[in-house]
């Protein structure tokens, strides 16, 4: 028996299913692969594009979701699973933006601020933020941004950002349990 029409996005699957069966991240082939949704996007650095996303099923049962085109990427995490696939399409792009430049050393994390850190932290204050922690830091070009933890009204926050833009949520939020810094550089990469 031959096929006439291949299945489509079977290239897509087979570049995941690699993905995921690498040492560094499963070692081993996923049990299951469904496509859930194609995103027709116009990327910083990449253009014009199409992203697929996945889902996935491990043999021993871990679910996930995995993004495929222009890099292979998968966010993990039950709370992860929480967050809607349209939202964590902009994780993706903030992620796709930042990962490869802080590799190619476009984007710095090891700087001296020229006072945006000092402004930043002040303005938290003046927000009503407490015990702010500084986890991260990005200079991309002349922009210093910020990634923190801290409590507002009792309840703990993350979020990132700078004196002209940022982005915030509480631990009830899904957002929570991924780097803020993506959704923030995600919402600046993927125009919507």
């Amino acid at each position: 028996m031959f096929k006439l029409f291949g299945n489509k996005f079977e290239k897509e699957k087979e570049e995941l299913r690699k993905w995921l069966a690498h040492p560094n991240e499963f070692g081993e082939v996923p049990s299951e692969i469904s496509h859930i949704k194609e995103y027709h996007v116009s990327l910083m650095n990449y253009g014009k594009t199409k992203i697929q996303l996945f889902r996935y099923q491990m043999p021993n049962g871990f679910s996930g979701r995995g993004f495929v085109n222009p890099v292979t990427w998968s966010f993990l995490g039950d709370d992860v699973e929480k967050i809607p696939d349209d939202l964590l399409l902009f994780a993706y792009a903030g992620w796709l933006f930042l990962f490869p430049a802080i590799q190619e050393g476009k984007v710095l994390t090891d700087f001296e601020s020229d006072g945006e850190r000092e402004r930043y932290l002040e303005q938290l204050k003046n927000h009503g933020l407490t015990d702010i922690q500084v986890v991260a830091q990005y200079k991309i070009g002349t922009s210093e941004l910020y990634e923190f933890k801290a409590f507002f009204n009792g309840e703990e926050v993350r979020g990132a950002g700078n004196t002209e833009s940022e982005i915030g949520c509480n631990a009830s939020d899904p957002k929570f349990f991924l780097p803020a810094i993506y959704f923030l550089l995600g919402n600046q990469v993927l125009p919507r």
